[in-house]
């Protein structure tokens, strides 16, 4: 009698981890339709391998990538369908592997949410040439993880957050957008990549060790130093 209790026991125990982790699997399927549904409202040419659906598994849908051992969504990759809507980051980020975001050249609209910082595992996030306004959250210095963030070709304005606070950074561009205030003291000795031309920054460009010539700079009327040839003002005298 107890051998079978323990039987019993055992099968119950897994039929609660399956159960479970097909629930969780549930839960990334719903939010993952709804950020869909969010990001494009009924304007795109879905194929016949398009997905997005309650009905299929998230890891043969266009665009996406699923880890091959935990079956987790790590990559979502949709750029130049034609989406129009806005970004849902609060259904996106239930997909807690994600690690790789691109929606460049979309026509997306309205604000990058602070909860793009519920997406921890982030390390790329590429958005550019979109229709994404106003300021950037200060959420997005919590992404530690990231490694590469493009936001060109937006409309983007306002002051930069605390993205120096992301010790890996090794890549940032957000040229063509609207930003404005001090260029922030990133560690640039680490970036391998760094464009933010054709903004309204101003005041002095911090020392860049040569990493980075004119062209990183070029288009801010307000920017004076080195390595562009307009000079900084000199200091009043005290």
């Amino acid at each position: 009698m107890g051998r079978l209790i323990l039987f019993w026991a055992a099968l119950m125990g897994l039929f609660l981890l399956f159960s479970v982790s097909r629930s969780e699997t549930e839960e990334v399927r719903q939010a993952l339709v709804r950020f869909m549904i969010q990001i494009s409202p009924g304007n795109i040419n879905r194929g016949a391998n398009w997905g997005w659906n309650l009905t299929s598994d998230p890891c043969i849908w266009q665009g996406v990538v699923c880890n091959a051992m935990s079956k987790s969504v790590i990559i979502i990759h949709l750029d130049k369908l034609n989406l129009s809507g806005v970004l849902d980051a609060n259904s996106l980020c239930v997909a807690k592997s994600l690690a790789l975001l691109s929606l460049n050249h979309n026509q997306i609209v309205g604000n990058l949410p602070e909860g793009i910082s519920n997406c921890s595992q982030l390390r790329r996030l590429f958005i550019r040439g979109n229709n994404f306004s106003g300021i950037l959250p200060g959420s997005l210095s919590k992404l530690s993880k990231l490694i590469m963030l493009d936001i060109s070709s937006n409309v983007f304005s306002g002051e930069l957050p605390d993205l120096p606070r992301i010790s890996g950074l090794v890549g940032f561009l957000a040229d063509n957008n609207d930003l404005s205030g001090r260029i922030p003291e990133f560690n640039y000795l680490n970036l391998r990549a760094f464009n933010v031309s054709y903004n309204n920054f101003s005041g002095p460009i911090p020392d860049v060790h040569g990493h980075f010539n004119a062209s990183s700079f070029s288009g801010n009327p307000g920017l004076c130093g080195k390595p562009l040839r307009t000079p900084c003002p000199s200091p009043p005298p005290s």
